[in-house]
């Protein structure tokens, strides 16, 4: 048995030896993307228990450089400032870029539909002259309401905000950027972005892809 022992022993110890420092993961929703330097902004999730609702409030934003196109690069990121929307509280949640800071905006719930899955393709959400989903969030400038379609609690909801915190943002803002996942050895600082050795757009990966 020692005769088998020892020299797996001593693979193992070349194997970690040669790895080298192992990396860190940070997963997060992105708040913008500087497309021509290849740069990602993301607010980063706390929640480390991957089964609850994610938790956006790591704040300074970090930032990292993608790696090169191919296999280790996922899709671009499409940013947005909502983190969150809690209806129950009726409360949204946004990333402030001006202020750089979190905050919590108090609205109206004007209309609110559960259980509304687009994969069901269900007629709320889903276009069946063109069979696609529909473009969300709808915002009417006019009446100072946004419709929301939340695909992960599949809800579809219309909330109703003041003048002043309607129009702090624009209409692309209101929209919930990508969830993205970054494997990294070198971290940001307040000088640099980090590195990202590995990234993934988690909103536009199949999973099921073979």
């Amino acid at each position: 048995m020692r005769t088998i022992l020892l020299p797996l022993l001593l693979l193992t110890s070349l194997i970690l030896a040669g790895c080298g420092e192992y990396g860190k993961v940070e997963q997060g929703r992105t708040v913008a993307y500087d497309k021509e330097k290849s740069v990602v902004y993301i607010v980063v999730d706390s929640n480390t228990d991957v089964k609850k609702q994610p938790v956006y409030n790591i704040i300074p934003i970090h930032a990292y450089t993608l790696p090169p196109a191919g296999d280790d690069r996922g899709q671009e990121p499409t940013p947005g400032l909502r983190l969150s929307l809690n209806v129950d509280k009726k409360t949204i949640t946004m990333y402030n870029p001006v202020t750089k800071a979190i905050e919590d905006l108090p609205f109206e719930v004007v209309a609110d539909n559960e259980n509304v899955d687009v994969r069901r393709q269900n007629p709320l959400v889903w276009d069946a002259a063109t069979k696609k989903a529909k473009k969300f969030p709808k915002v009417d400038a006019a009446n100072k309401t946004i419709e929301i379609y939340s695909g992960r609690q599949k809800r579809l909801t219309t909330i109703k905000l003041s003048d002043a915190d309607f129009a702090k943002y624009k209409e692309a803002d209101w929209d919930a950027g990508d969830d993205v996942r970054i494997y990294y050895k070198e971290g940001p600082t307040d000088k640099a972005p980090g590195k990202a050795l590995r990234f993934m757009n988690i909103n536009k990966t199949n999973i099921n892809a073979r």
